[in-house]
């Protein structure tokens, strides 16, 4: 019997190789696997859902020691205040210099954002403000908002941290906004 031809071109009648036939059977195989636990075993399948447990999780055993912080002003002053919390605005500093550096430099002294180091504030007037601006941002002044990227534990110590460079007055961005009350006065 002569092969066949298409288009001038004789094709010969031969099965394919056994082991491309092995690989597609697996496929098969495996893709039926995994529609089948997709569909009993939702969670399984979701990779977004498992992250969010393993991130909440790493999240409490880090912060077990301080617990679920609040934004007010008896917590960030704690920070500012007490030795014992005071460790922990080093957590804020690394998370500062990780999210924040890149507009407001490398302890605070201001690239495109403002100067952090000083008394003078252009949206903060009170020590609250710090952690409510994180949260909502502010177009105006080109700061965008941290709600969903930083958790709010980390928020409360990145805003400690700010909270501490106030003072310094380190060399950098110009002097912007009007002075404000200490924190200790600012109230809540």
């Amino acid at each position: 019997m002569s092969a066949p031809e298409h288009d001038d071109i004789q094709v010969e009648a031969q099965p394919i190789p056994r082991v491309w036939g092995g690989i597609f059977y697996a496929c098969v195989l495996m893709g039926a696997s995994y529609l089948f636990l997709a569909v009993v075993w939702p969670e399984w399948a979701n990779a977004e859902r498992a992250f969010e447990r393993a991130e909440a999780a790493e999240v409490e055993r880090q912060f077990a020691e301080i617990g679920r912080l609040e934004p007010d002003h008896a917590t960030l002053l704690g920070f500012l205040n007490d030795p014992e919390k005071a460790k922990w605005l080093g957590v804020g500093e690394g998370l500062f210099n990780v999210h924040c550096a890149t507009c407001h430099g490398r302890g605070g002294a201001g690239l495109s954002g403002p100067n952090l180091t000083d008394d003078r504030y252009l949206i903060i007037k009170k020590l609250t403000d710090i952690p409510e601006l994180l949260v909502r941002g502010s177009i105006a002044a080109g700061m965008p908002s941290w709600a969903g990227r930083l958790t709010k534990n980390e928020m409360v110590l990145v805003s400690a941290y700010v909270a501490s460079l106030r003072g310094q007055n380190l060399e950098g961005k110009e002097v912007q906004g009007a002075e404000i009350a200490s924190w200790a006065e600012g109230g809540s």
